[in-house]
């Protein structure tokens, strides 16, 4: 067992890195967060992505399918115990045409920091073509 103990302050800060880490495109730094058995459902509602290389993989086919790929932390970030929720925006171009989708991620780390579980809830029905 580890003597680290995990704090709000650091969840909140990997949730920040991670969306930076999005915006930016640095998919090694996305998979970085994961624990190596992480699992990932986004959306909740489809298969998961089970361990570090198959969530790395996930968010790179994400990035090459849109042309650009921004996520923004929209609202105040809470975390507890080994949790923490965050609503993000996800603002892509693809086609020459702009969309927006509000999500909510709720995420699980472990001792390390390291994220277990990242849930992402958001349908097809709440992206929105914008300006």
């Amino acid at each position: 067992m580890s003597t680290v103990q995990l704090t709000t302050d650091q969840m909140k800060a990997t949730v920040v890195a991670y969306a930076a880490a999005h915006t930016a495109g640095d998919i090694d730094a996305i998979a970085a967060i994961f624990a190596e058995d992480a699992v990932v459902a986004d959306p909740v509602d489809q298969p998961a992505f089970v361990g570090r290389a198959a969530v790395r993989e996930f968010f790179a086919g994400t990035h090459e399918f849109a042309e650009s790929l921004e996520l923004v932390v929209t609202g105040p970030i809470r975390a507890v115990d080994h949790f923490a929720a965050a609503p993000l925006r996800a603002i892509t171009s693809m086609g020459g045409a702009k969309f927006a989708v509000d999500i909510i991620d709720v995420f699980t780390f472990n001792d390390e920091g390291l994220v277990t579980e990242m849930k992402a809830y958001w349908t097809a029905t709440d992206i929105a073509q914008i300006d």
